[in-house]
């Protein structure tokens, strides 16, 4: 039986970060490098549940001078979530289906794998 490592410090309780740290770990064996980076993930994972949560529903929001503006947190949400998206393509973890692209295009099937993962792992619920 292999043994987990050590889920870091300071996520959220039950979190995204905890569940991705988790589920992760107890399905693949990873390099100490690869830890690395899947702490990142789960650490930033956190982030974007806060991040959500500041946002709520408030996508516009009223500026210094009255006018409607995007919410000061988008940009920083968007960038967390490419983020997440390149640090978890960096573990080229396996994928458990197929790819449902048959002609060979493998930017095409790693795409689809990078979203089927961020919706399991992190679709809202």
């Amino acid at each position: 039986m292999m043994t987990s490592p050590r889920m870091p410090s300071g996520l959220i309780k039950d979190g995204r970060g905890q569940r991705l740290w988790r589920e992760l770990t107890e399905k693949y064996s990873f390099s100490p490098a690869e830890l690395r980076l899947l702490e990142t993930a789960a650490y930033t994972a956190d982030r974007i549940s806060k991040e959500r949560r500041a946002i709520g529903g408030q996508l516009t929001t009223k500026g210094s001078q009255g006018q409607i503006v995007a919410h000061p947190l988008l940009p920083q949400l968007r960038a967390d979530e490419a983020h997440l998206m390149n640090l978890l393509a960096k573990l080229d973890l396996p994928d458990d289906e197929p790819a449902r692209n048959e002609d060979g295009d493998r930017s095409a099937r790693m795409r689809d794998v990078a979203q089927s993962r961020w919706h399991k792992a992190y679709g809202e619920a």
